[in-house]
């Protein structure tokens, strides 16, 4: 659920990180990244706006044209459930990937995910039916399809610059995936004005296993009616690029060691503003976010300027992720540029073995 302001991306498939497939056709960098408006993200966030369930979106062409299509429908029995969700959020829509085969919807329910335990898995189930059966009685397959020409517009020049700049190589790089196979999705939001979030698409539909997807919202608070929405990527997407693909990345391999993540438990620091700024009430979360914010220190290193590299580090601190400098450290010591681990992977365990040398009582995190 973070709040981002710029954008962008989508990330690979979280087995890979440690079970590389053998063999594999290599795919170039640019046919391995899609960039679109996904229907079924993009249905259901029609569905809670109805709601009044959602961030209000920017104004746009489209954000009118979508409110008047769709107005009719405000009491939809899917709009209606909606309205009772206990736990409702603005990244609720990602349930979307659990809907497919547009014009005639196919629908597939998760094993598990966090929407049945806030909401009820009978609920979140009958809500998914309601909305597969607002799509039909909306008709709006025949309101995507009006707007294909704008996806499309929107899309390339995402589309490019994500080919261009190679951060894509450059993190699979970091991770040393021996096959470069996996696809990267990053779905336009023009409806989201909130921000940006990393969804695990195979957690919700097996048929996306291969993806791993990043949406991303239209940011302007300035536009007007007549606006048309725009997707600028801005000059952090190295960043969020890597920030938010290490998330899915290193995803299996934490929950590989949890057991050992937990023992360090005592470095968690609740108290500060920091960690109840970006809603993280427990370690395995804390940690999560650090490890990404150091591996992204690590990289800035490697492919930004030392300025730049300082700048992350700082900004890191003032936000009380405080051991993202030192797994980015012990990173940039034993690993970075060496050859002793073949994958990153194997080098996970040097991390927390760091992290407990270095802190290893409560009381020394706050020398």
């Amino acid at each position: 659920m973070k709040v981002l302001l710029t954008l962008l991306l989508t990330l690979l498939a979280t087995q890979a990180l440690l079970a590389q497939p053998r063999a594999a056709t290599p795919l170039p960098p640019a046919d391995r990244i899609t960039v679109t408006v996904h229907p079924g993200i993009e249905l259901l966030t029609i569905v809670q706006l109805l709601a009044g369930k959602y961030s209000q979106p920017n104004q746009s062409v489209y954000a009118k044209e979508t409110e008047a299509y769709f107005a009719p429908f405000a009491h939809h029995p899917a709009v209606q459930l909606a309205r009772r969700l206990p736990k409702l959020y603005y990244d609720l829509p990602e349930l979307g990937y659990c809907l497919d085969n547009f014009p005639d919807v196919r629908l597939h329910y998760p094993d598990q995910t966090n929407w049945y335990t806030m909401n009820g898995k009978d609920t979140i189930q009958a809500y998914l039916r309601l909305c597969q059966q607002f799509s039909k009685d909306s008709h709006f397959w025949a309101f995507y399809q009006q707007h294909q020409a704008d996806y499309a517009a929107w899309a390339q020049p995402v589309h490019a610059r994500l080919a261009s700049e190679g951060l894509v190589a450059k993190l699979d790089s970091f991770y040393r995936f021996r096959t470069k196979t996996a696809r990267w999705t990053v779905c336009l939001d023009p409806l989201n004005s909130w921000g940006a979030h990393a969804i695990v698409a195979k957690a919700l539909n097996p048929r996306y296993a291969d993806q791993v997807v990043y949406t991303v919202g239209f940011f302007n608070r300035e536009s007007t009616a007549t606006s048309t929405p725009t997707f600028s990527l801005g000059t952090e997407v190295s960043g969020l690029v890597w920030h938010e693909g290490s998330h899915i990345y290193t995803q299996a391999l934490q929950q590989q060691y949890r057991a050992d993540i937990a023992k360090l438990a005592y470095l968690f620091n609740p108290g500060d503003a920091g960690m109840k700024r970006n809603n993280i009430d427990d370690w395995a979360h804390c940690f999560d976010e650090n490890l990404v914010r150091g591996v992204v220190i690590a990289l800035f290193r490697q492919h930004e300027s030392p300025k730049e590299a300082r700048k992350q580090a700082a900004q890191e601190i003032v936000g009380d992720f405080q051991y993202a400098g030192d797994i980015a450290d012990v990173l940039t010591a034993k690993y970075v540029g060496r050859r002793a681990y073949p994958s990153f992977a194997q080098f996970f365990p040097e991390i927390l073995a760091y992290l407990a040398q270095k802190y290893p009582t409560a009381a020394s995190t706050n020398q």
